[in-house]
Order: structure tokens, then C-alpha cells, then sequence
């Protein structure tokens, strides 16, 4: 499979994969388009110190289908989570995927919206979050706050939604500015976010308050 980088710190590692399915109009990762380095699943896996957690994310991960179940298998006896947009998590997949963990990233519940923002409907990654509860994952769903695209009341139907599915796990990323597509979000504003998303679910937190990636991460050179 081919993959941008591989970064390691002292509790996770990233195997970032390049390439994606979504066109997002403030998309603030360089990995959306392909590019990296070819490696094979068993390479990837040896360079990942035993025990450390592996999040697996892009791009999309889930454009290399065959590839990401070999590298999964690979890593069996670590902690996976994978990182994705949804769009390509089928039931055949998510069977292939049992005992993993999942992070979702949901970019809006109003499919009008959703498609002019991605460029691809929303019904395809609904489901896959209602498949992710049905078949028990551990999983999160997570939204970007957008200033004047994706506030607070878009994550209030967002929490609302999956309210109604179950008592998920949801996570509010704070946008990061890119090309002068939006804004970075005030405190407060994701706060207030924070505490609409609160009305319905049980287990809301922020990118603020919890990080998810490691500050003392290294890069690996796999070339």
C-alpha cells in the first residue's frame, strides 16, 4: 500500500495513507491527493514498536480496502483505531474490521450542506455510523466547527441525530484555517457547541479540552 509517513511517539503511532474520496472545500490536510511511498503491509507493521496504540488515517484510509485488512491482520495483537470519513464502511467491511476501534468524522448532518462541502451525499456515512452502534464497535463521531458553515446549531441536529441511535461518543474538532476558507473558532463558541451537543448525549468533549495527537511525535524515514 502506499502511505505519506509513518510517525511515532512514546504511546501511538500514525501510518498516514494518502489519497481521498471527499473534495472538502476547507480541507486542512495535505494527504487528499496521492502521493507517498509504496510499502508493504509487513514493512509498515515492523516498524511499529509492540504495544503502542496505531491510528491508521489520511486521506482515506478505506480507498485501499484489501490493502488496510492486511495491514490490520498484521497489527493484531495492537490497538487499531482507524480514522475515516465513513463514506466507504459497509457492513462487508465493518465485519472484516471487528475489534477495532473507529473515529468518524461526520461533516454535517444537512445533506444539502454535507454535499456542498464535500462534494458527496451524507446517506452512506449516517448508515455507517448506525451499522458502527449495531454491530457494537468502540467508536467516536467527531465534527469540525466551521465559523458561518458548521456552528452550533448544525451540532445540535448532529447530536440530536445521534441521539437517537444511541448514547455515541461525540467529539468537536476546532477548525484549523486554511487558504481563507473560515475562520479559527473562538473558545467560547466551541464551548457553546460543547454544551447544545450536552442536551442530548452523555459524552461530549472538544478538541480544546482533549488532544488527539501525541506533541512529541517523530517522523520514520520508510524510504
Amino acid at each position: 500500500m502506499r502511505i505519506s509517513y509513518l510517525a511515532l511517539s512514546d504511546a501511538r503511532c500514525t501510518v498516514q495513507i494518502p489519497g481521498c474520496n471527499f473534495n472538502c472545500r476547507g480541507c486542512f490536510s495535505n494527504q487528499r491527493h496521492k502521493g507517498g511511498v509504496e510499502i508493504s503491509a509487513a514493512r509498515i507493521a515492523g516498524h511499529i514498536p509492540p504495544g503502542n496504540e496505531v491510528m491508521l488515517a489520511g486521506g482515506e484510509p478505506t480507498l485501499y480496502r484489501q490493502e488496510l485488512l492486511s495491514l490490520i491482520q498484521k497489527l493484531d495483537r495492537q490497538k487499531i483505531i482507524l480514522s475515516t470519513n465513513g463514506y466507504l464502511l459497509d457492513r462487508s467491511l465493518l465485519e472484516n474490521l471487528g475489534g477495532i476501534t473507529v473515529h468518524i468524522d461526520l461533516k454535517a448532518l444537512d445533506p444539502k450542506l454535507h454535499r456542498w462541502y464535500t462534494g458527496k451525499d451524507n446517506a452512506t456515512v449516517l448508515e455507517a455510523i448506525r451499522l458502527l452502534h449495531e454491530l457494537d464497535f468502540d467508536f467516536e463521531v467527531s465534527t469540525v466547527y466551521i465559523s458561518g458553515i458548521v456552528e452550533t446549531i448544525e451540532i445540535g441536529n448532529i447530536a440530536r441525530f445521534l441521539s437517537g441511535i444511541g448514547d455515541i461518543r461525540y467529539k468537536i474538532m476546532r477548525y484549523v484555517p486554511v487558504n481563507n476558507f473560515s475562520s479559527r473558532p473562538g473558545v467560547q463558541e466551541i464551548q457553546d457547541a460543547v454544551n447544545m451537543a450536552r442536551k442530548y448525549l452523555g459524552n461530549v468533549s472538544s478538541s480544546i479540552e482533549n488532544r488527539s495527537h501525541p506533541v512529541d511525535r517523530k517522523i520514520v524515514n520508510i524510504s
